[in-house]
């Protein structure tokens, strides 16, 4: 049975982007290069990636935006990208829920993986960040955050609050709660993490998916993530 004293909520829109960058840049060239994409492929294709979602970006000036990008093609949605670029690898999935979140993990690990292979990159760290748009289903926005901030805060203006935001930073994560721009009655939520260069995408995960169940304590919510 739901907790009735808890805010019901939906999530719209969600997005993951993480980064692993590299010490100094790699650059394949001949047979590591045509070796690192065919491996790639190979190690993704269990969960949709094929030649027909790949995009090479080499034509830019500057080496820093070639890249080649994986994207899942079957389906295309949710989607779901892995970038190899000459000084790191970037990941993107959209709207993405924690009970098909094995796939995700197991594929995109799978990805890293079959990159570190080949080229044997040494991390110089590890950030994700994830943003959720989170719809509240009856109860006004500012009532959830305004027990975060103490009456002095609500001093710095006159008349009513329509919402107050929350910027909350620390050694290692951070989290911005403002205001939703694209959904009524909605919070938009960002939480950043950095990682040592050792911790695998799994216990990256973990760490966001704790994040987020912190979050939802704090906040008195309650949804499916």
């Amino acid at each position: 049975m739901a907790n009735t004293t808890k805010t019901q909520i939906e999530i719209p829109q969600s997005v993951v982007e993480y980064t692993l960058t590299f010490e100094s840049p790699v650059i394949p060239s001949g047979d590591a290069r045509v070796e690192t994409v065919t491996s790639v492929l190979a190690a993704m294709k269990p969960w949709g990636f094929s030649l027909d979602g790949l995009e090479t970006k080499l034509r830019s000036d500057k080496a820093n935006e070639h890249a080649y990008v994986f994207r899942r093609t079957v389906p295309a949605r949710p989607a779901a990208s892995l970038a190899l670029f000459y000084n790191k690898i970037f990941i993107s999935g959209e709207n993405l829920d924690w009970e098909g979140a094995d796939e995700f993990i197991k594929t995109m690990s799978a990805g890293i993986e079959a990159v570190q292979g080949i080229l044997r990159p040494k991390i110089a760290s590890q950030n994700l960040v994830a943003g959720l748009h989170i719809q509240l289903k009856d109860r006004p926005t500012v009532d959830v955050v305004r027990p975060l901030l103490n009456a002095q805060a609500f001093k710095l203006i006159d008349g009513e609050t329509k919402f107050s935001g929350v910027i909350v930073t620390g050694q290692e994560s951070n989290v911005i709660i403002e205001a939703s721009l694209v959904y009524a009655n909605a919070l938009w939520v960002r939480l950043f993490r950095d990682h040592s260069g050792g911790a695998t995408f799994q216990e990256i995960a973990e760490a966001l998916r704790a994040d987020e169940e912190r979050l939802f304590e704090v906040l008195g919510l309650e949804g499916i993530l």
